[in-house]
């Protein structure tokens, strides 16, 4: 019985003394994989999420890669041994697996150890009990594309009307088509072993009782997703619509096929502040100051080079085709009045009893006498009679 109690309080102070034992620790997922095979040159990363059920303590994580052919392809966002701290009972780490150009086709296994011991201390000793888990490696090179994406997301944000110095009319035409539109952010999951984007985005847009739809935009430029990646990427749209709520349905093409269909609502505010607008950003200052500079660059290289004279040569004989024509109408114009005035002439000397001729002799000359001429004709036509 003495014996039996002495053993009993060596085990008791033995465990007083000692590091409390680690509690339960996993991992999620326990794998490295891709949902298809990946080309040479790839990269893409996997998130595995370390798990203990306290955190009472700060821990350190040792990870061991064992696959002798990839293991120069595999690295951890934190290095090989990073803390999990005091109070996290999840801990992210991103597995990252860049893929030589000249792997070879074919299919590539491992695995990782990942063992948890107790940030080491500079005071007391005792006995750290460790925990671990593997985390399995299956990669496979292909060369052979798989085009593949989910849609997570999509969300029509509100906002508003633009303020000035954009709503002045100088500007209003080309800020409206640069920052006054409707964005559709879409969280897209790239599961191919390409870069992808929906095909198409359209969008419906119809009055807050959704008897009319209002207006329609398509959007054919949407930023591609890396393969394996996941990414929020915005179709946008160009829009005239003033300040109210509207409904928005969005569809999301891959190729001629609707793989996604959403109906949100969503508000275009007036524009209620004082002073300068800010709405839409700083890239709307800065593309208003290049346009500036641009036709200030312009004007100063003009006056530098002296280019005046020049440009006005060379509109000269650019015209030259439309100072032809105009000088072949003026020409025909005036050989019709002259036709006109010689043609009332000859009937006024009829309706007076004097028959004029043209001359013959020259054509271009005038039919008409002079005024002083054509008095003395009329009087001594009155002296004959």
């Amino acid at each position: 019985m003495r014996r039996a109690g002495i053993v009993s309080l060596i085990l008791f102070l033995f465990m007083a003394w000692t590091t409390p034992v680690l509690a339960g620790f996993g991992i999620s997922p326990p794998n490295v994989r891709t949902s298809k095979p990946v080309f040479a040159g790839s990269h893409f990363e996997q998130k595995i999420t370390l798990l203990r059920s306290s955190a009472e303590e700060v821990l350190t994580a040792k990870i061991a890669v064992n696959a002798p052919e990839i293991e120069d392809w595999i690295k951890i966002d934190q290095g090989f041994e990073f803390d999990l701290p005091k109070g996290n009972t999840r801990v992210p780490m991103i597995v990252i697996v860049d893929i030589p150009k000249d792997a070879e086709i074919g299919e590539y296994k491992g695995y990782m150890n990942v063992k948890v011991v107790p940030k080491e201390s500079t005071g007391g000793g005792g006995v750290a009990i460790a925990l671990g888990a593997r985390i399995e490696i299956d990669i496979t090179v292909t060369d052979e594309p798989f085009l593949e994406f989910l849609v997570r997301k999509v969300e029509i944000p509100d906002f508003k009307t633009l303020g000035k110095p954009w709503s002045w009319k100088i500007f209003a035409r080309l800020f409206d088509r640069l920052f006054y539109h409707i964005n559709v952010p879409m969280k897209i999951e790239n599961t191919g072993n390409i870069k992808v984007a929906p095909t198409k985005v359209v969008l419906d847009v119809y009055d807050r009782l959704e008897k009319e739809m209002i207006e329609t935009y398509t959007d054919e430029s949407i930023k591609k997703v890396p393969p394996f990646s996941t990414e929020t990427v915005s179709a946008s749209f160009a829009t005239k619509l003033p300040p109210g709520g509207y409904w928005g349905q969005v569809k999301i093409y891959k190729d001629n096929e609707i793989i996604r269909k959403d109906k949100l609502l969503f508000q275009i505010a007036p524009y209620a502040g004082e002073g300068w607008d800010t709405g839409p950003g700083a890239w709307a200052w800065v593309t208003l100051g290049t346009i500036v500079l641009i036709l200030l660059i312009i004007v100063f290289v003009l006056i530098k080079i002296k280019i005046w004279r020049n440009l006005f040569r060379i509109l000269f004989i650019l015209s030259w085709p439309a100072r032809f024509v105009w000088l072949k109408i003026k020409q025909a114009a005036a050989a019709l009045k002259l036709k006109f005035w010689q043609w009332m002439h000859k009937k006024s000397a009829q309706y007076q009893g004097v028959d004029i001729q043209t001359p013959a002799e020259n054509p271009k000359t005038t039919a008409v006498a002079p005024r002083s001429k054509r008095r003395q004709d009329v009087v001594n036509l009155k002296d004959d009679k």
